[in-house]
């Protein structure tokens, strides 16, 4: 059934070519409008099943500023742009779109944008019911429930940030909603992955784990796809791709923002199509499968730039989890110290351990920029070399090393003055100087921020004063 469309758009040869191309694929358009005033003023009588927004308008207003009246409404809504540099999908990430295009584009573009875009918020609708039912049952998961159902029992800590992840994996784990990891290096994001699986219909099926980093360039899509015997040279026998392998369970793509751009195409048809042709080929392959994918990497970044293509973020990201770094849960670190001790330990053939508490404290103070990871190595050193069965003293770089780490949302994560500047930008919405303006909220004078912006080349869309 096609989709009643309205198209938010002030140049008519677009506007038009935008209805052409809608209306030959089966949708129709209720209204083209030129402003956001004129877009609200529709609104008050129509309901349309999604909208195509462009960013900048005629009149004062912009596309961004109509977004929170089209969630509020529960209307799914698509940005429309001219504009792919990175301060424009800063400005628009912050009202979470259900997708991005960038002019010119080609018809499957917005056909596949519109695809993809009422599919995530089917899911979205989906998981807030069902956060509505987990709240009416007061199924919380506190450290009880965690105990005693045994479903994150890879999973350490009681934290209230790790808590509120785990939280979102029970509650889209028995969904086949596509699922996209975020966090910074050893964070645990395979461990989330796992969980999701467990907890999901598909526990049963397998769950194939696949390193986006770890596979040469020229051998990815073979590993992921599969290929046929002479497909290419040194191609000696049949391959089976992960794909394939994963049917009926869930494939777990890790580091995916390391995906080349070419395999990211074929990638996202095989999402779409749900079926796969193996490197020389002629068979078409149903595929029956749950994607699950992580990255350390800022995928709105990587899109801006051009290294990661906005439809297949779109397609990927319908329900996302961000695992907090560890620096940011210290009082997980004691509980995850004494399942190291314990695990390795038991590996190494030796008594269990303890620490002694100011050695313990020590631990807490250090920053953690390996994460767990980092945790569970430092954890094995330190049973190797402890003359006892207690360690009174740890081998840290630095104790200090938390109070110079930068907190979450500062340098660590925008890590230059550039994203500083942006950011303060988005927050007076794009007002330079004056009352509540960027150069107040950065504390410093609106002459010197302009110059600043000129030189590290920030051109603002959405100036006022």
């Amino acid at each position: 059934m096609g989709l009643n469309v309205f198209i938010v758009e002030d140049q008519f040869i677009e506007a038009n070519d935008l209805q052409l191309i809608l209306e030959s694929a089966g949708h129709s358009v209720c209204a083209i409008v030129k402003s956001v005033a004129g877009a609200l003023e529709f609104l008050t009588t129509a309901r349309p099943d999604i909208v195509l927004l462009d960013i900048f308008l005629k009149g004062p207003e912009t596309g961004i500023d109509l977004a929170p009246a089209l969630t509020a409404a529960g209307i799914p809504f698509i940005y429309i742009s001219a504009n792919s540099d990175p301060l424009t999908f800063e400005a628009a990430k912050t009202t979470r779109p259900d997708g991005f295009l960038i002019k010119p584009f080609r018809r499957q573009d917005i056909l596949l944008a519109l695809d993809i875009a009422i599919y995530r918020h089917h899911y979205a609708a989906q998981h807030t019911l069902h956060q509505q039912q987990a709240r009416a049952q007061n199924l919380r998961i506190g450290s009880k429930t965690k105990e005693s159902t045994g479903e994150f029992n890879e999973i350490i800590g009681n934290s209230a940030k790790l808590l509120e992840a785990l939280d979102l994996v029970r509650q889209v784990a028995p969904m086949d909603t596509s699922v996209l990891i975020l966090g910074e290096t050893g964070v645990g994001k395979e461990g989330i992955a796992r969980a999701i699986h467990r907890l999901s219909k598909r526990k049963n099926k397998p769950l194939v784990k696949v390193n986006c980093a770890a596979i040469p360039p020229g051998l990815i899509e073979s590993e992921l796809f599969g290929h046929e015997k002479g497909a290419f040279s040194g191609a000696s026998e049949r391959r089976i791709g992960k794909f394939e392998q994963a049917q009926g369970g869930t494939i777990f793509l890790d580091e995916i923002g390391e995906m080349p751009l070419e395999t990211q195409t074929k990638l996202l048809r095989v999402i779409q199509e749900k079926e796969l042709e193996r490197i020389g080929g002629r068979t078409t392959i149903r595929l029956d499968i749950r994607i699950v994918t992580a990255t350390n990497r800022n995928l709105y970044k990587e899109v801006a730039a051009g290294k990661f293509r906005i439809d297949l973020y779109y397609r990927i990201n319908v329900f996302s989890i961000t695992l907090a770094p560890l620096r940011e849960r210290p009082e997980d670190i004691p509980a995850l110290v004494d399942y190291f001790l314990q695990k390795n330990a038991r590996l190494m053939g030796t008594l269990p351990r303890r620490i002694e508490p100011q050695a313990l404290a020590r631990l807490v103070r250090y920053a953690w920029p390996g994460n767990i990871r980092e945790l569970e190595n430092v954890m094995e050193r330190q049973i190797i070399l402890a003359r006892s069965g207690v360690i009174s003293s740890v081998d840290l770089p630095d104790d200090d090393i938390r109070a110079d780490y930068p907190p979450a949302g500062s340098p660590k994560n925008q890590p230059d003055e550039k994203h500083m500047i942006m950011a303060a930008l988005t927050k007076s919405n794009g007002k330079v100087s004056g009352k509540g303006g960027a150069a107040e909220i950065l504390n410093i004078p609106a002459p010197t921020l302009v110059s600043r912006m000129k030189k590290l080349g920030i051109s603002w869309r959405f100036v006022v004063g």
